[in-house]
């Protein structure tokens, strides 16, 4: 199988990652929003004691949305890196050409490992 395919299907599938932890994130920040919303505005029935922990629970999963930032970062980067691999094994020649292809062979087995 030609290389580009790997390159074109290794991009495609960290896309894809990136759009499902975006979709993940902001899932997390409305359902922490909307247990803050519905316990200030007294739709939730909790004794005085556990509204201030609903609240805090609430703050809490809102702020866990921040996680998957990292990962999309890092697969933002990933995509950058294997499409300037790419561009420099289209215009390289002899053993340079072969010396990117190595590499892009690596990133590939590190795709499946992971």
């Amino acid at each position: 199988m030609d290389i580009d395919l790997y390159i074109h299907q290794i991009i495609l599938t960290y896309k894809s990652s990136i759009r499902f932890r975006i979709g993940f994130a902001v899932l997390i920040i409305f359902i922490g929003i909307l247990i803050i919303m519905l316990n200030s505005f007294n739709i939730l029935t909790f004794p005085n004691e556990m509204k201030s922990l609903v609240s805090v629970s609430g703050t809490l999963v809102s702020s866990i949305c921040a996680f998957p930032i990292k990962e999309i970062i890092d697969r933002r980067n990933r995509i950058k890196l294997i499409h300037e691999l790419s561009e420099q094994y289209k215009i390289s020649e002899g053993k340079d050409k072969q010396k990117v292809e190595e590499l892009i062979w690596k990133i590939i087995e590190k795709n499946v490992v992971d």
